[in-house]
């Protein structure tokens, strides 16, 4: 045998015991194990975990702090003004008490005579035509009322009698930032006119100053008016030797409103 042939014969025969070491033990025998380490024989349980991860809450919001709620109360101050309107179909003038924003305005008065109020209970209307007035002075307690020529040409004669009455009677007692009114009278485009004065029952001088009295008649419920009696006196004497007889005769004209009748009085009266 030659010396390579012995060489590969050992490496076989040392291979073989090798393999034969790390193979399985031949042993058809069934080997029971008590007990299996590292817990082989349990059951193989698989457990999934789920994580949800929830967004974030927005920061409250900012709470406003309590404010205590403040209520201002505005206290305004009103005057009384006495107006005068038209009382229904009758012609006569009715007497309004109104409470108005002080100080009152020539503007705020003149507006107020330009619209009847409503609500009263009483059918009131207004006489003064919207823009009439153009507007009035006072100086020294008497009023100066301007009329517009245009819309005094438009009126009737009886609309005006009731116009300028509204206007005399609402004026006079008026009260301005300088005084009271005792007097009113009347231009139309800065010249002075003639005005009908129902106490008198026939017109004034052109630009005459009018009182509050002059146009009471015309005031629902006011007495007719008396304008002052006109008194003439005739004296007549006798005369005898033996009786002497003294006798006055007096004679008493009251012009009456246009439209009545003039009524004459005469009274005798014997002196002794």
């Amino acid at each position: 045998m030659t010396p390579a042939r012995r060489s590969h014969l050992v490496l076989g025969a040392a291979l073989a015991l090798l393999i034969s070491a790390c193979g399985l033990p031949i042993d058809d025998r069934v080997q029971t194990f008590d007990e299996v380490p590292f817990d082989l024989a349990a059951p193989t349980t698989t457990s999934t975990t789920t994580t949800t991860t929830e967004p974030p809450e927005p920061p409250d919001e900012a709470v406003p702090p309590d404010v205590e709620e403040s209520t201002t109360t505005t206290i305004v101050r009103t005057s009384s003004v006495d107006l005068f309107y038209v009382l229904g179909a009758r012609g006569d003038l009715q007497q309004v008490t109104s409470a108005l924003p002080a100080p009152i305005s020539d503007a705020v008065l003149i507006d107020q005579l330009e619209n009847a109020p409503t609500g009263t209970g009483t059918p009131l209307r207004t006489a003064v035509a919207r823009n009439l007035i153009s507007g009035f002075t006072v100086d020294r307690g008497l009023a100066v009322v301007d009329l517009n020529r245009s819309v005094l040409s438009r009126t009737n004669s009886s609309e005006q009698r009731r116009a300028i009455a509204q206007i005399a009677l609402t004026l006079t007692l008026f009260t301005t930032p300088d005084g009271g009114i005792g007097q009113v009278s009347f231009t139309v485009s800065g010249d002075p006119i003639s005005v009908f004065v129902p106490a008198r029952g026939a017109n004034s001088e052109p630009g005459e100053p009018l009182a509050h009295s002059d146009f009471t008649s015309l005031v629902s419920g006011a007495p007719p008016p008396t304008a002052p009696p006109t008194t003439s006196t005739t004296t007549s004497t006798t005369s005898t030797t033996t009786t002497s007889t003294t006798s006055t005769t007096t004679t008493t004209t009251t012009i009456a409103p246009t439209g009545d009748t003039s009524t004459t009085t005469t009274s005798l009266t014997p002196e002794g």
